[in-house]
Order: C-alpha cells, then sequence, then structure tokens
C-alpha cells in the first residue's frame, strides 16, 4: 500500500510500532519494516549514532541489504555521505539538497549507492532526540521518485519518532542505572527478589538463586517465597501481604525484617521486606514487593587491586587486608596466605599505618566502610 492511501488503522498500526519500537530488542525494526513497505521503498534505514572515526555508530534498517554493504558504510563510506546535516525537522530528497546532478556526480552515490541499486532517497535528521539521529528511506533508480505526498507522510511520522526515541534514550539510562545497582548489589552478596500481587517471584538475582537452590531456611514452593520452618513462615507470608497490602492502597514504603532460622544449624539468614511504589496496582504481573537476603557465612569479598588503590597496600598487604575484612584472624589468614605470623604481623603494622588505624576490629570498619566493596574483582584475585 501507498503511504500516501495508507487507511487510518494501517496507520495507527504503524505509529503504535513506532512507539513499541523504543523496547524492542533491535529498536525500530519493525515500523522501520512498515514504513518501507508503505511508501514501496527498497531500503529504510534510522541512524541513532552515525559513524565516526574508530566508531562505527548505530543504525537499524530494514530492507534485503547485505550486512557487508552495511559494515562497508559504517567503516568507509560514512565520510562520503553528503546527504547529511539537513534542515532539522524537515523532510528532504537527495535530489533537493544535491541537485540530480550532483546527486549522480558523488562519490558516495557512484561507490556505494549505485552498486546497490540506490537512486532516489528521502530524509530527516530528528532535533533534540537524544543525539544526532537520522532517518533515511530509498528506492531504486526503476522506481519513481518521492513526491511531495510521500514527504507530507512522513513529516507526519516524525513527532512520533521523536517522542519515541526520547523514550528509548530514557529507557537505555534505566536499564544502565538498574544494571548498575544490581551489579553493586550483587558485589555485596545481598539477595534480591521482586515479588508480584500473587506473591510469586518475579525477579532474583544470583546471590538470592543461590540460596534458594541451597533449600536451607528459605525456598520456593509454587513459585512462591517460603520459610523452611513453619514458625518462621508464618512470620514471612504475613509480611509479604502486609507490603502488599501498602502497596495496593498507596500506603508508606515501610521496611520490615526478620530472621529464618536454618534446618542445617548454619547462621540465620536476615530477611527485609517492603513494598515497592507503583502507578497501576490493576496490572497483575507488576512488581509490587522487594524482598532482600543476607547470609551472615557469605560476606563480601574485597577486591585486592581496590585496596591498592585506595590505601596504597602492597600487594602481599592487600592480600592480608581482604582475609581480615572477611572475618579471619590473623593466624587463620596467614594460614590461607600460606605465610608466617610474623610476616603477617609485620605486614599488619604497615596496613594499621596506612588505613590510619590501631586494632583489626577498626581496620574491618574502615576497609567495610570504603568504596572497595563496589570495584568488580579482576580475574585471578
Amino acid at each position: 500500500m501507498h503511504g500516501t492511501d495508507i487507511s487510518p488503522d494501517d496507520l495507527s498500526r504503524l505509529i503504535d510500532r513506532i512507539y513499541e519500537g523504543a523496547a524492542e530488542a533491535v529498536p525500530w525494526q519493525q515500523s522501520l519494516e512498515s514504513l518501507r513497505s508503505a511508501l514501496r521503498a527498497s531500503y529504510a534505514t534510522l541512524i541513532l549514532r552515525p559513524a565516526k572515526p574508530g566508531d562505527p555508530g548505530f543504525m537499524v534498517n530494514a530492507g534485503a541489504i547485505s550486512s557487508g554493504a552495511l559494515d562497508a558504510y559504517e567503516s568507509t563510506y560514512y565520510a562520503l555521505d553528503p546527504f547529511i546535516a539537513l534542515p532539522v525537522d524537515e523532510v528532504h530528497t537527495v535530489a533537493e539538497i544535491l541537485g540530480e546532478a550532483g546527486w549522480r556526480e558523488s562519490a558516495f552515490y557512484q561507490q556505494f549507492n549505485a552498486p546497490l541499486d540506490i537512486f532516489h532517497i528521502l530524509g530527516a535528521d530528528l532535533a533534540d532526540a537524544g543525539g544526532d539521529c537520522r532517518l533515511r528511506i530509498c528506492r531504486p533508480h526503476g522506481a519513481p521518485a518521492f513526491d511531495a505526498a510521500d514527504k507530507a507522510f512522513c513529516a507526519r511520522l516524525l513527532p512520533h519518532f521523536k517522542r519515541a526515541l526520547r523514550l528509548h534514550g530514557r529507557l537505555e539510562r534505566s536499564e544502565v542505572e538498574r544494571r548498575l545497582y544490581a551489579s553493586a548489589v550483587e558485589r555485596m552478596r545481598i539477595g534480591t527478589l521482586i515479588l508480584d500481587s500473587r506473591q510469586q517471584v518475579l525477579e532474583s538475582n544470583q546471590a538470592a538463586c543461590e540460596l534458594l537452590a541451597a533449600g536451607d531456611g528459605l525456598f520456593l514452593l509454587d513459585g512462591c517465597l517460603q520459610a523452611s520452618v513453619r514458625r518462621d513462615d508464618l512470620a514471612l507470608q504475613r509480611l509479604i501481604a502486609q507490603a502488599s497490602r501498602e502497596r495496593q492502597g498507596g500506603g508508606p514504603q515501610v521496611a520490615e525484617a526478620i530472621t529464618l532460622a536454618r534446618p542445617s544449624g548454619r547462621a540465620a539468614l536476615g530477611v527485609v521486606v517492603q513494598s515497592l511504589p507503583g502507578r497501576n496496582p490493576a496490572e497483575g504481573k507488576q512488581a509490587q514487593v522487594a524482598v532482600f537476603l543476607r547470609d551472615p557465612e557469605q560476606t563480601a569479598s574485597v577486591p585486592q587491586q581496590s585496596l591498592r588503590q585506595l590505601f596504597g597496600f602492597t600487594p602481599a598487604e592487600a592480600a592480608l587486608a581482604a582475609q581480615l575484612a572477611n572475618g579471619l584472624s590473623l593466624e587463620d589468614a596467614s594460614l590461607r596466605l600460606n605465610i608466617s605470623r610474623n610476616t603477617a604481623k609485620a605486614h599488619l603494622r604497615s596496613i594499621f599505618g596506612k588505613a590510619g588505624v590501631n586494632r583489626q576490629s577498626e581496620l574491618a570498619c574502615v576497609l567495610h566502610s570504603s568504596v572497595a566493596f563496589l570495584c568488580a574483582e579482576k580475574p585471578g584475585e
């Protein structure tokens, strides 16, 4: 169907796909394919990050173009592209900007486009869309040129693309923040679980999965959390139900803590239950309750490299300090590191001086209150 003849329903579906594209694995792949079909084009491309020296950029393409051609553009031919820096938020053809003769004479056309049977190009550069974003639509030599109706149709879609691009940017930033915070919590050996309105687990991090897999004090039953000891389970279910009610009623996000005994006799698990903020409690699968778990016997490891950087420890001192921070005595740490007690004492005196403390308890406090735990461990440490 020609874009200018598109039905209201098809136009609505195309606009829906533009917004859905913000969350697609390959963003805007479906909407670009719909746009390419509507305009009877061979290719439709959204350049989200233009290529530049040392950076191939990022673009999404609809149409049967080879990966080799895309790689060639991103590595070489982008530098020859004259159809750039268009008047923002306006739709233009390559003939309008360069003239047909100028376009035919350009190295970009002769070396890249002509071999791919690309002659007619319709384009728009989008302002305030999270960067230098470009929309390009191409037709072959034998196809009719893009006309005023095609340009008007494309122009109607630009505001939707811009809003979707801004939405995509916010989603990307939120995902980056989520991964950042999740990795920090993971390094601190804190298990996290997200429950829905049916109190079933929606998400869990690695630390939580390991604790649940052990089944010692807490496990999953039909997707729901259950404590090993009945008395503890009654208390846990009460806290989860209370947090869910607070979430649905818009009440304060109060965190409640309990301990769960473990049948193995190991130290009890620490559990914190808290309601999550939300806007639409009618959604059954929406996150409603967060559960945080901590095994007191699973201490967060301190990356030795970060200790060397923060306190100026030598490699040997950092290795000893890391063991002490994990709760080992000086004797146990020296045995684990295969060093003599006298050597360990010498290292400890130097560590005290550099950390500005006089006792091991003070050292543990300084190390645990530092940012060392937020650094990722390097392989081999």
